[in-house]
């Protein structure tokens, strides 16, 4: 038995480095799949990651998955006088959202955040989201901590391959991401607009949405920390195509949740899914323009009501 624990002892303390080398030295192969290692994605990230140094003091921050990013163009609200930036990801959840404000917020410093809630986001186990933060942001320790949280192989190789990536090979400051990819193309202040049509009518079963209590705690620690820079908030939930908005029979106790948390505005505007909608749960150019129309109103009111030096 005390030969067995030896081995076994000495095995690790080589295959453990053994290992790791092989994932750092070998992880640009694209038969590696243990590991996310390829920068640059149809979110931009990385791109936007790197843009944050151009915004600062900015009037609104907005949060959140795909449905920020891809909902919120910056564009419009600076043609409003409105300066913003958008700080959203793909599938972010508010574990990563947690991650984001602790290393970004000061350096924005937003008079007012918009804080994008879904359904979908808040029963994800982040794990999408989390490898992209880790391969198109700089490795700190709340990303660290959020990494080896997750118990997850394929999150944890990424951050060790990630860590020697931008460590010792210093990749992360010199890759450039093309501002045009795979139909989808970065705007300056992190919007990204989506120039191909994606929707396709499908029938969704009937379910319950669920939200998983590690995200709705991160989501309470977001709006704590929100809170104690004294920045007004607001969460929102946008509009999804009508065939998967029928889907969820218990949507009002979602809005109840959200509601609990402070002031959040969920409404139902006239749209086509087939018009409207990219997919499912993505609003297209027309949609995007009417939404943003609308939502622009209560955005101006919310900053009226501000002090000036806010």
């Amino acid at each position: 038995m005390r030969q067995l624990i030896r081995n076994t002892v000495l095995f690790s303390l080589v295959a453990l480095p053994a290992y790791l080398l092989l994932l750092c030295l070998l992880g640009d192969w694209g038969w590696i799949r243990t590991a996310r290692t390829e920068m640059g994605n149809r979110g931009f990230l990385n791109s936007r990651i790197k843009d944050i140094r151009n915004y600062r003091n900015v009037d609104v921050l907005f949060l959140g998955s795909s449905h920020s990013y891809r909902t919120f163009d910056t564009r419009f609200y600076r043609s409003q006088g409105i300066c913003c930036f958008n700080l959203g990801s793909s599938n972010q959840t508010p574990v990563q959202t947690l991650v984001l404000l602790k290393t970004y917020l000061d350096s924005i410093n937003p008079r007012f955040i918009v804080f994008e809630v879904h359904p979908d986001i808040m029963k994800n186990d982040g794990i999408e989201c989390a490898v992209d933060l880790l391969i198109n942001a700089p490795i700190n320790w709340e990303s660290t901590k959020m990494a080896w949280k997750t118990n997850n192989m394929k999150v944890i190789n990424t951050w060790f391959y990630s860590l020697y990536n931008q460590k010792i090979c210093h990749r992360l400051q010199s890759f450039k991401e093309d501002s045009v990819f795979d139909g989808a193309e970065y705007i300056p202040g992190g919007y990204v607009e989506i120039n191909t049509k994606e929707f396709e009518r499908k029938r969704y079963s009937r379910h319950n949405i669920v939200i998983r209590p590690d995200q709705m705690e991160a989501l309470k620690q977001c709006l704590t920390l929100i809170k104690k820079h004294n920045i007004p908030y607001l969460l929102v939930e946008v509009q999804d195509a009508y065939q998967l908005r029928s889907a969820f029979k218990n949507h009002e106790w979602f809005e109840n949740k959200m509601k609990a948390l402070g002031p959040y505005r969920y409404k139902i505007l006239p749209l086509v899914d087939t018009v409207h909608f990219c997919n499912s749960n993505h609003l297209f150019k027309p949609g995007i323009e009417r939404f943003n129309q609308d939502f622009v109103v209560d955005l101006k009111a919310a900053l009226a009501d501000l002090p000036e030096n806010q």
